[in-house]
Formats: C-alpha cells, sequence, structure tokens
C-alpha cells in the first residue's frame, strides 16, 4: 500500500487550481494588473486598449461558467472557489504564506490518505479537517492545528484512540469516528472531560462497541456533550439501550439523530439504577405470518389414499436460521462463519453457532396462516450484528409422511417364518396356520369396526423454496424489519432440466445411450467370472 501524506495531496490540489495561469495570476491577460503597472509608471506609454487584456468580469465568469475548460471540479469546495477570484481579483496576495493563514476549512475525501503529517500544521488558522473515506489507521495529535473545532475521520481504519487523544486540540467541537474498526471496551479510557473538555459532538457510530455501561460511564464526565452517535454499534442490541444512555447523560440532547423530548428523559429517569439495566443482552422477537402460493398435492394424495395403506400426510412448515448463544433443541445447530468483507480483506471473522427453527406443521391451503412468534435472547452482540448484516435464510418445505398398521410387521415376519420354514412338521404348520387365519379374521372383523394404531415412517422432507431476508436495518437502529419474502423455486433447475429431458431428442439419445450401456453390461458379465459367479 502506498504512503500518501496529506499534505502531499493538499500540495496536488493547489497545483490544480492553477492560480498564476490564465485566467488566474498577474498575467498580460489581467487589466487590473495592467492599470496597476500604468500607475506605478505613468510616464510610460501604453495603449488604451490591449488586445489580448480581459476585464475581470469576464476573468472570473471563465471559472465560474458551466462546461468552461477552467472550472474547477470541485465545485462544493467553496474555499477553493473563493481562492481562485482571489487569484483574479488581486493576484499580487497569493503568497505561500496567505494560503496557509487563508484556510479555515479543508477536505480531502477518498484520497487514500495513510497518515496526517505535521506539515498540516502550517495551517494555523484551520478549523474544520474533514478526512473521511481514506486509509488511515491512526492520527497523531500533535500533527493538527490547534484552533481546530470540528475533526471528521468518517470511513477510515482506525481501531484505537490511545496516538489521537495525546494533548488533542483544546478547542475541538466535533469528533467524527464513523465506520471505522473501534472495537475494544478499554478505548472508553479515551473518550473523558480531561481530553476533551469542550467537546459538544461525538460520532461512534458503526464501528464494533459492546460494552454500552463503561463507555457511557466515561462519556458522561463531557459536561459539554449534546449530540451523542452510536447507532450501528453491536452494544444499541442491549434492551435498556436508549433509556439507559438518556438517563445516564441527562444533558444530551439528540441521541443517535434522534431528538430527545423532556416525556422521553421523564420516561426513563432512575432506570439506570434498577436491577437488570446492566444486561447486556439483546432480545429479538421472530414473526411469521402467512404463506401463500403452495402448489396444491392434495389430488395426488387422496389418489393414493384410494388405497388403504400406506396412509399419507402432507404438512408445511417454514424454517429459518437464528443465532443461537446455546445449542438449539428444535431441529439442530451448527456452527457457521460469516465474514465481514472490507477492502478485500477479512476483517472480524467469526464462528457463530446458528439454530435451526421451524413453525408448526400445516395442512395445505391457499393461504396458511403460521402466527408463529418466538423470542430469542443474544449475548454475543459482536456476533449478532454480522449474522444481521449476512441476512437471515427462510425456506419453506413440504414434509409426506407415510403410515402403516402396526400389524403389518407382524405379518411380514410370520410370512418369512413361512417360507424359511422347509423340512418342519406340516401338520404343526397347518395347525398353526389356521389358528393364524382365524385370528386375522377376528382381527379384520375388528378393523371395521376400530381404528388401527399406525406406525410412522421418518417423514421425507423436501424444499420448496428459500429466501434471504436482509436485516441491516436493524444494525442501522430501526426497532423492527418486516419483508414479503419471494422464495426461489428451490428445484426450478432440476424441473427445467426434466422438461429438456422430455424432449424428443434427447429421450431418443436416452434410449441409444440405455441400449448401449446394456450391450457394454452384457458384455462384461460374458467376460467377467467374478462377476458371473456372484450372479
Amino acid at each position: 500500500m502506498d504512503h500518501i501524506t496529506v499534505s502531499e495531496v493538499l500540495r496536488q490540489q493547489l497545483e490544480a487550481l492553477c492560480l498564476q495561469s490564465f485566467p488566474c495570476g498577474s498575467g498580460r491577460w489581467n487589466k487590473s494588473h495592467l492599470a496597476a503597472a500604468k500607475r506605478s509608471h505613468p510616464n510610460t506609454y501604453w495603449e488604451d486598449s490591449d488586445p489580448e487584456e480581459e476585464s475581470q468580469d469576464t476573468l472570473q465568469d471563465l471559472l465560474n461558467q458551466q462546461n468552461s475548460p477552467w472550472e474547477h471540479e470541485d465545485k462544493n469546495n467553496s474555499e477553493f472557489q473563493n481562492l481562485r477570484v482571489l487569484a483574479v481579483r488581486c493576484p499580487e496576495n497569493i503568497t505561500e504564506e496567505f494560503i496557509f493563514s487563508y484556510f479555515k476549512q479543508l477536505r480531502v475525501v477518498d484520497k487514500e490518505v495513510t497518515e496526517v503529517d505535521a506539515q498540516i500544521t502550517k495551517f494555523q488558522n484551520l478549523e474544520e479537517l474533514v478526512l473521511s473515506a481514506n486509509k488511515l489507521k491512526t492520527v497523531q495529535s500533535s500533527n493538527l492545528p490547534r484552533k481546530l473545532k470540528n475533526l471528521e475521520l468518517c470511513a477510515n481504519h482506525i481501531s484505537s484512540l490511545k496516538d489521537l487523544s495525546i494533548n488533542p486540540p483544546p478547542l475541538l467541537q466535533h469528533l467524527g469516528l464513523a465506520y471505522n474498526r473501534i472495537q475494544s471496551s478499554s478505548e472508553s479510557i479515551f473518550l473523558t472531560a480531561d481530553i476533551w473538555p469542550n467537546l459538544v459532538s461525538l460520532d461512534l457510530s458503526f464501528n464494533d462497541l459492546t460494552d454500552l455501561f463503561n463507555l457511557v460511564s466515561k462519556i458522561s464526565t463531557l459536561q459539554n456533550l449534546r449530540i451523542l452517535m452510536l447507532q450501528g454499534n453491536p452494544l444499541t442490541f442491549i434492551t435498556t439501550y436508549r433509556g439507559y444512555t438518556i438517563d445516564c447523560l441527562p444533558k444530551l440532547c439528540v441521541l443517535d439523530g434522534i431528538l430527545i423530548l423532556p416525556d422521553e428523559k421523564y420516561k426513563f429517569v432512575g432506570l439506570s439504577k434498577k436491577k437488570g439495566a446492566q444486561e447486556s443482552k439483546a432480545k429479538l422477537l421472530v414473526r411469521i405470518g402467512k404463506v401463500q402460493g403452495i402448489a396444491n398435492t392434495g389430488a395426488h394424495t387422496e389418489q393414493q389414499n384410494a388405497v388403504d395403506y400406506p396412509v399419507t400426510t402432507v404438512t408445511y412448515h417454514v424454517c429459518y436460521e437464528f443465532i443461537d448463544d446455546m445449542p438449539s433443541n428444535e431441529l439442530e445447530s451448527q456452527p457457521k462463519q460469516i465474514t465481514t468483507e472490507e477492502d478485500g480483506q477479512q476483517c472480524y471473522p467469526l464462528d457463530l453457532h446458528i439454530g435451526f427453527y421451524k413453525t408448526a406443521g400445516a395442512s395445505w391451503n391457499e393461504c396458511i396462516d403460521y402466527e408463529y412468534v418466538k423470542e430469542h435472547v443474544s449475548s454475543d452482540l459482536l456476533a449478532l450484528k454480522s449474522f444481521l448484516v449476512a441476512g437471515m435464510k427462510v425456506t419453506v418445505k413440504e414434509e409426506k409422511t407415510l403410515s402403516w398398521p402396526k400389524d403389518s410387521d407382524d405379518n411380514a415376519t410370520v410370512t418369512k417364518r413361512e417360507k424359511s420354514g422347509v423340512g418342519k412338521d406340516k401338520e404343526k404348520d397347518k395347525v398353526r396356520s389356521s389358528s393364524r387365519g382365524s385370528k386375522m379374521d377376528n382381527k379384520s372383523k375388528k378393523k371395521k369396526v376400530n381404528i388401527p394404531e399406525l406406525r410412522h415412517d421418518p417423514p421425507i422432507v423436501k424444499t420448496l423454496g428459500s429466501a434471504v431476508m436482509s436485516l441491516k436495518n436493524l444494525v442501522s437502529g430501526e426497532m423492527r424489519a418486516f419483508s414479503v419474502c419471494n422464495l426461489e423455486l428451490f428445484n426450478k433447475n432440476l424441473e427445467q432440466q426434466h422438461d429438456i429431458d422430455k424432449s424428443p431428442q434427447n429421450s431418443n439419445k436416452s434410449k441409444e445411450r440405455k441400449l448401449k450401456s446394456d450391450k457394454e453390461n452384457l458384455e462384461t458379465l460374458k467376460t467377467s467370472p467374478s462377476l458371473l459367479g456372484n450372479l
């Protein structure tokens, strides 16, 4: 990875402004510069109209006019735009010293910067520095201008605040650290009032902080803090997160972009002191409503059940995966690895323990209403975040169960014994067969009156469709995720292949293959003595 400093990028941006080239600068094209020369040399002959000179208004229009060759690419950077205008109006003032004192705001966004070097301190009047979407792993506070009030470090690779908290700018009011890699609970010691005495706004959103109670205890020392952003961190999954934070930070005005009203403050008064308020667990409810669009297999089942046995029972279940603290007893559990990828690298690999859950079975209907509700509790908040980001897999399965009378096993054993009983006493066999025959007659009479007990074969499970439900909005701070899942047919490809195989051309080919294979098998049988012996 290349080493790129902030000062290097700023130098390139200033060179791109072309402050000494047309239409900026004090060249012969600038009419104001010619007028100043006339005043400084009154006895020298000057033509009233130089064909190459332009008025300042015309030169300024060239800077701002749309589709102009001299239009600056970054129109959002007002500081650069104003500096170019000054280079037209007062080109003699554009010096290196003036440039360093001129800027109060600098934006270096998405330039792959890896270091904030000491050269940035030359901008002695700088109040706002935006370094978002770069590759900073750490920031040395000694390399920051002392008058800085707003420092934005969003979307970098920062995992520790240690270097940043060593004698930072004393006037800093906003610190933006969203979308970084801050995870350790020990980082909260760098967020106290003795380090940031004037901090008003703190953005820690979308990191991997899990220790809410330790973090809030340190942040509570920031007496000037009014805006706090923590959404996107695993600690926000804690049931008492918002109420506990509001109760511990009474001066807070905005939490996660939502204004804290007096009613809400009153509602959570004393919550932080209640028993169980500091329980680091998340509770989530899964609700499954209606399923429709399942093909009706009832007619085929009735045809099969026209014969007495086996009795075929078909039920439908909705199954889903969810993270488990403990192995699930409902179906089965297995470890599953989910990794968050960023810049082609694997970050925070987690071996998640995934449980498989399903609703009760329901018979076919045009619209099956399950009314399924289950509460899931998770204490591994970081793993829960990874699971929610990956999404929840939902499948609809068909279970077909064949049921037989229990007596059929006994009959099967009897017939086997009769067949194997060669050489035994024939009279005894006749007596047994007659006695059993009479018993079977009695049982058949009873069957007409009583429903026999059935034994059930293991169910034949068939997956009808599956989908992955997105749960990222829960990570962003929303309280619920609702989705209508359109399940992709699981055996769609098989059906297409089956239709292809049914085509006349493929059927002829399959017949030819079968004949060919049969011939090969016959030849093999003729030439292989071992196979002939097994036959």
